[in-house]
This record gives C-alpha cells, sequence and structure tokens, in this order.
C-alpha cells in the first residue's frame, strides 16, 4: 500500500458546513529521529490542499496540491525526494491545510459547497528512508486549529492576519506543547490513491504596476499591465490592527472601480467575489495567499495609510507545461496575437483545463474540445491531459453521460451537454496519440467510447437526431443558427472514426469493422439530412459548411468550397461561427485553397475578430465576441486553436494524420501576400523542427533544419536530418 500504515489526520473542532466567514488553515507537525537519511521519499496527500515542511524549509515548489478530482473515485498524491532535507538525529515534519475544493463552503450554482465529500482539511502521508516506513501521519501528531490564515476559499479569496502569524511554527526550535493532537479520520474520503505525474502548479512571472491610480485617501487601484491567473506579491508593514481589503478585477470602470462582467453572480451566498484581505502587525511582511489564485489585471486595495509604505506585484500562477512553439512573422499584430493565446492556455492550466480562473476555474469539456488540439501542438499538455482523463472516467455514468464540468460535484449531467462536450472522451486520446506516437489512452478507451455512443444513440429521436447539448455555442450575437442536430451527426460519425483508429490498433477486427459500419451510415445520414441535390449544405452557415469540408463528409467538394467562399465574403471576411465551427473553419478554407480568406479572418478589423478584442483593451484571449452585451471573462483559451492553423499554414510544420501515430511531418508553409517572413522552433515530441522563410526580390528562401531522427517531407521528398534550403 502506497501509505502502508497511515491515516488521514485532521483538527480535533467541529465541522461545519455552512458559511461562516470564518475558516482556519490548520497546521500540523511531528518530531522524528533518524539514523539515516538515505534514498528519504516522501508520498503526500493533502486535503483540500497541503503544503509540508521539513526543518522550516518547504519540501517543493509546488503550489495547490493535491490536484482537484471526484474524491470518492480518485485521490492525487505526490511523491517527493527529500533526502537533501533531512539530517542525523532530530527533525521536525510540518504541514498546512487549506480547503481548496474539497471543502467549499462558499454557495455557488455549481453546488460544491454541497459536495458529498465535504470535510475538514486533512492529510495523510508516509516517509520512507532507504525503502522502510519511518513515519506515518497518525492522531500522535500535534496540531494548531487556528492559524494566521483565518479564511480562504480557492474561488472567493483568503484572509490573513499577520498578528497571529508565527514564521517559526513549522522550524525545530518551536515550542509546540500547547498545541492538541490530530483527530485520526474515521471516515476517510473512499477514492483510489494515484500518483499525480504531471507537472506542478508553480510561480513564474511577477509583474509590477505599469500605473497606481488614487481613488479615495486609503483606496489605491494598480494596473499590473497583464491579465494573470495568480495572486498579489503583498509587502507592507502598516499599523498594526489596519486591514488592508485587496480586490482583484479584470477591467476597471470609468471612476476606477471593478468591472466585473456580472460573473459575481454565480456566487449566491455572503462570501465576496476575488478578494483577499490582510491585517498588518506593524512589522514588515512579505505576503501572497497560499490557498486561493485569481483571474485579474487589476488590484484595487483599501485601506492603505501610506502608499510608500507598500509594495504591490501580481504573481503569474500556472502548471509548470512548457512550450513546444516559439513562433514569429512579419506582422506584429498576429505576434502579438499568439501570446496573447499562449497566456491564456497557460492561465487555465491547473492539473486540467479550467474555462477561466476568475468565475469558475471549472473544467469545462466542451472549451477543452475546441482548444485540445491546439494545446497538444504548442505546449508540452500530454501528462496533464492523462491526469485529467482519469478524472473524465471517474465522472462517466454507468449509462455512458458526462457532465459539462469535470470533476463535479454532481452538478452538470441533468441538462444534457451532448457531443460538444462528451466529444473531449474522443478528443484528448486521439490528440495524444498523433502528437506523442502513445496509443495507451487511445486503445484503453473503447469501453468508455462505446458507452458514450450507446448514450448518443439512446438520445435520437425517430427520425435519427440527437437533438440535446450543446450547439455552435458563443458565436457572434449569441444565438447560434446551427442547432444540436447538426453538430451532433457531425461529432457522432468523428467519434466513430476515432473508435475505428482506437479497434484498429488494437486489433479488434469485428469492432473495427462495426465502428467502420457505423461511420459509413452517420456519413450517408448527414448527407441526406444536411447536404441538397447541388452538393450545397442545406444549412447555408460557416459553420455547418466548414464542418463538412473539415471532416470530408461530402464528395461534392467544389459546391462546398464555392459556399464557404461566398459565406466568407458576403459576412466581409468576418467570422460568425461559435465555438464549434470556429474550430473547422480555418482548415476548411485551407482545404478549399482559400489560404488568403483565412488570413483575412484572422487579421480582419471591427467585430467580430481578435483585433476588436484588443482594441478593447485584452491582453488575453476573450470569452465572448459580444463584449458590450456579454462580458463574462477575460481569460479563456476555447478561441484559440487559430495558434495551430499559425504553425500549420504559415510556417508549414503539419503531423499527417493520415499516418497517426507515426511522427511523420509534412512541411508546407504557404507564403501570404502580406507577410514578409515566419519561422517557427517546434520542439514535437518526436524531434525539433525548425523552418523559416523569407521573401526575396526574386522569390522566397525557404530553410528547413530537422534534429536527427524527425521523418519529415517537402512536396513529397523526405528531408534529411540538419539544414536543407530552398528557393522558391
Amino acid at each position: 500500500m502506497i501509505f502502508d500504515n497511515a491515516v488521514f489526520i485532521k483538527p480535533d473542532v467541529e465541522f461545519i458546513r455552512e458559511y461562516t466567514g470564518r475558516n482556519y488553515a490548520p497546521m500540523f507537525r511531528k518530531k522524528i529521529h533518524l539514523e539515516n537519511t538515505d534514498d528519504a521519499v516522501l508520498y503526500v496527500c493533502g486535503l483540500g490542499y497541503g503544503y509540508y515542511y521539513i526543518n522550516g524549509k518547504k519540501v517543493s515548489d509546488d503550489l495547490f496540491t493535491a490536484p482537484m478530482s471526484d474524491y470518492r473515485k480518485t485521490l492525487w498524491y505526490n511523491k517527493y525526494d527529500v533526502s537533501h532535507l533531512l539530517k542525523k538525529g532530530e527533525n521536525t515534519i510540518a504541514v498546512i491545510c487549506g480547503n481548496g475544493w474539497y471543502n467549499e463552503d462558499i454557495e455557488s450554482v455549481w453546488y460544491f459547497d454541497k459536495a458529498p465529500w465535504r470535510d475538514l482539511p486533512k492529510f495523510i502521508m508516509r516517509l520512507t528512508v532507504g525503502g522502510k516506513t519511518v513515519l506515518v501521519s497518525d492522531d500522535s501528531w500535534k496540531c494548531k486549529p487556528e492559524s494566521a490564515t483565518y479564511f480562504n476559499a480557492l474561488r472567493s479569496g483568503e484572509y490573513f492576519n499577520a498578528n497571529l502569524y508565527e514564521p517559526e511554527w513549522n522550524q525545530e526550535s518551536y515550542d509546540d506543547t500547547l498545541w492538541e493532537n490530530a483527530l485520526k479520520d474515521v471516515t476517510p474520503p473512499s477514492g483510489a490513491f494515484r500518483e499525480c505525474k504531471c507537472e506542478a502548479i508553480r510561480e513564474f512571472e511577477v509583474y509590477e504596476p505599469v500605473e497606481t491610480i488614487k481613488v479615495t485617501d486609503k483606496k489605491y487601484v494598480f494596473d499590473m499591465g497583464q491579465n494573470v491567473s495568480g495572486y498579489i506579491r503583498l509587502t507592507t508593514c502598516g499599523n498594526k490592527g489596519d486591514e488592508l481589503t485587496i480586490r482583484y478585477t479584470e477591467l476597471i470602470n470609468e471612476d476606477y472601480s471593478r468591472q466585473l462582467c456580472n460573473m459575481d453572480a454565480y456566487y449566491t451566498g455572503k462570501s465576496e467575489f476575488m478578494t483577499d484581505k490582510f491585517i498588518c502587525s506593524g512589522n514588515r511582511i512579505t505576503w501572497s495567499p497560499m490557498f486561493a489564485y485569481h483571474g485579474f489585471r487589476y488590484i484595487e486595495i483599501e485601506g492603505i495609510r501610506d502608499i510608500n509604505d507598500i509594495k504591490v506585484e501580481s504573481v503569474f500562477v500556472h502548471q509548470d507545461i512548457k512550450r513546444r512553439t516559439n513562433f514569429e512573422c512579419s506582422n506584429e499584430f498576429l505576434n502579438t496575437l499568439f501570446d496573447l493565446g499562449v497566456k491564456a492556455s497557460w492561465s487555465n492550466m491547473f492539473y486540467l483545463l479550467t474555462d477561466c480562473p476568475t468565475r469558475e476555474k471549472l473544467g469545462w469539456l466542451n472549451d477543452a474540445q475546441s482548444s485540445a488540439e491546439q494545446m497538444l501542438t504548442n505546449f508540452e499538455t500530454e501528462r496533464m491531459f492523462e491526469k485529467w482523463y482519469q478524472d473524465i472516467k471517474d465522472a462517466m455514468l454507468t449509462d455512458g453521460s458526462l457532465p459539462g464540468i469535470v470533476p463535479t460535484s454532481g452538478w452538470g449531467y441533468e441538462w444534457g451537454n451532448g457531443p460538444v462536450s462528451e466529444g473531449i472522451l474522443f478528443e484528448i486520446p486521439f490528440r495524444v496519440y498523433l502528437h506523442t506516437g502513445d496509443e495507451t489512452l487511445l486503445t484503453s478507451s473503447i469501453e468508455y467510447f462505446d458507452r458514450a455512443l450507446l448514450f448518443l444513440d439512446s438520445n435520437k429521436s425517430e427520425e435519427g437526431f440527437a437533438d440535446f447539448g450543446l450547439p455552435d455555442w458563443a458565436c457572434p450575437g449569441g444565438k447560434p443558427e446551427v442547432k444540436q442536430p447538426f453538430v451532433n451527426a457531425v461529432f457522432e460519425y468523428k467519434f466513430y472514426s476515432i473508435a475505428y483508429l482506437a479497434a484498429k490498433l488494437k486489433g479488434l477486427d469485428q469492432k473495427k469493422e462495426y465502428y467502420e459500419l457505423k461511420m459509413r451510415e452517420v456519413k450517408a445520414f448527414i448527407n441526406d439530412k444536411f447536404v441538397d441535390s447541388y452538393g450545397r449544405c442545406k444549412i447555408d452557415h460557416q459553420t455547418s459548411v466548414s464542418m463538412l469540408i473539415y471532416y470530408d463528409l461530402c464528395e461534392n467538394t467544389e459546391a462546398l468550397k464555392n459556399q464557404l467562399k461566398n459565406l466568407v465574403e458576403m459576412a466581409n471576411f468576418h467570422h460568425n461561427c461559435g465555438m464549434v465551427g470556429f474550430r473547422c473553419l480555418f482548415i476548411a478554407l485551407n482545404k478549399c485553397g482559400l489560404h488568403e480568406y483565412a488570413y483575412k479572418i484572422l487579421t480582419a478589423d471591427g467585430y467580430p475578430s481578435y483585433k476588436y478584442w484588443l482594441d478593447c483593451g485584452a491582453t488575453t484571449l476573450w470569452e465572448m465576441w459580444d463584449v458590450e452585451e456579454y462580458n463574462d471573462s477575460k481569460n479563456h483559451h476555447m478561441y484559440s486553436d487559430f495558434m495551430s492553423w499559425m504553425i500549420k499554414t504559415i510556417t508549414g510544420i503539419n503531423l499527417d494524420e493520415t499516418k497517426a501515430g507515426e511522427g511523420v511531418f509534412e512541411i508546407n508553409p504557404y507564403y501570404f501576400e502580406k507577410l514578409n517572413y515566419a519561422k517557427c522552433s517546434y520542439n514535437s515530441s518526436y524531434g525539433k523542427i525548425d523552418v523559416w522563410w523569407n521573401k526575396e526580390d526574386d522569390g522566397v528562401k525557404l530553410k528547413v533544419e530537422l534534429e536527427d531522427g524527425v521523418k519529415a517531407y517537402y512536396k513529397g521528398e523526405k528531408l534529411k536530418s540538419g539544414i536543407t534550403e530552398f528557393k522558391i
């Protein structure tokens, strides 16, 4: 057993389910005498979040562990090499725990305050030296239920009283004789322990204010210049007892008040939205929240007596996932837009893909399906996806249905999310296989594929339509013209094609033949119901036409090409797709030879466009195109797939999907009329690829550099390792 004879321990206090505005972060301590410290390994699982110290030093820089899950199904634990922190003789192990997702007492429309697993913060630990257990968590540990952190709620904020802070609490010299014994958890969470092998959440860029605005005598607004996921780094002395109220926001009004875009309306209780509090002690201290983070560009602080006594920084916090690509071209707007996409992606990497770091911090499946390819193209997200995929499988009911958010406390099954959400079950293993060659997720998911497909089939009408779930959501104008029956039918074809590939890799011939038959049936259904006798889509919209082209669902490609061409021209080279269609639009235009049309949409001025967002002050990608009517989040990733299009099209680095899992690339840049040069460095799972092209007086100079072992082709010819140059 991972935790041997260890047990979860917690403070010996009453558990109160209701919101009170007080919920301390309990502290724990234990002393241990060691004769040897070689090969020391610490196994820990803190619920909701735990931070661990040995002899006063943090075990790691990891933040917000253990990762969120359905705690009845999976308990994610972490494993650390701690030999360098231990010494022969007496050692002090210390732990502080916060609520996280495990004990959310703030009321919201997603009902995590009603989660069946809720309880006081707790942890379980085992320390081994040389493979032998030398310490476990049990009721012999000392515990102090109250700490300087007197309130913490991941999605609300954290309150800290510096007068109660004892900086030596985790050190050897600290006297804990007045502390109580910890309480053994007699009804521990029932989930299976699984090691969290994906990258940890860490602190990254630190921003200083680009402007400090005095609003009243004691209230200031700090413009940090960049929208991020994270928190304040506050350094201050202050007068003893002074309370600083720290409020976060992505936008401000003309009077410098917070513009929350109505996102606080989703929290129905008494908790304050995106607010921290700090009570000064008269001693200089640097502080950041430990158990809460926010999405923000601006920080409002009320209660400041002396602006010269305070230093404010914002810390960008996200999962430590490395980029695969670096992109640059002669169009500075595209360079800026790509950077916004990078920041929006990182801002939502928290052991899963969150929708936003502001309103929810939840793993919306529809958002993730629209950006999964981009995430794997531009970032090393496969380990994060593998972790989250376990949560997704945990969330599937026996009938094959999934909630809109994963993990969930039970909310999200009842309103029928449909294939737009459920598609992430197919998208993640397929994209991981394509980008890494690892078929494990794909071939081990066939049982779940079957359940999802049966659920979809059971929700069809007699006419064969599955009219439930999300349509082409979040489109300009807010009212999607392409409804569920069409969207669901196309996704059903996609699902069967991925299941077919999985069965083929697994050597399941009978299943492979069944999936192939279903693909033909669904394709015939789509052509019968949605394509007219001229080969045009009966739903005359960018989304529907793009989806038919993207998934190669019709034979008469010329008719669809002309239809899409006309639709884009009629929209004056703007898009009118929602998140479903937009994901297909650019590649569909490529397939029609309309690359320049895609470029015009990407660089368009005015509403709706990315430039429109930037003109409104965006420093990350936003959620809605209609920023006046639908405010919502200003740090979303669901419209980020243009980044993969830029890599595939502008610099021409394409994974050949017809050779899925083999790591074969086609190098095929498109030399756009309004671009003079472009370059990309791509650290793929199969090796590094560098592509650079530059227009010269007599043509285009193209340079491709391949790392040894990379399989890549240019115009049908296999490229050699090293640098190859072409004159076009």
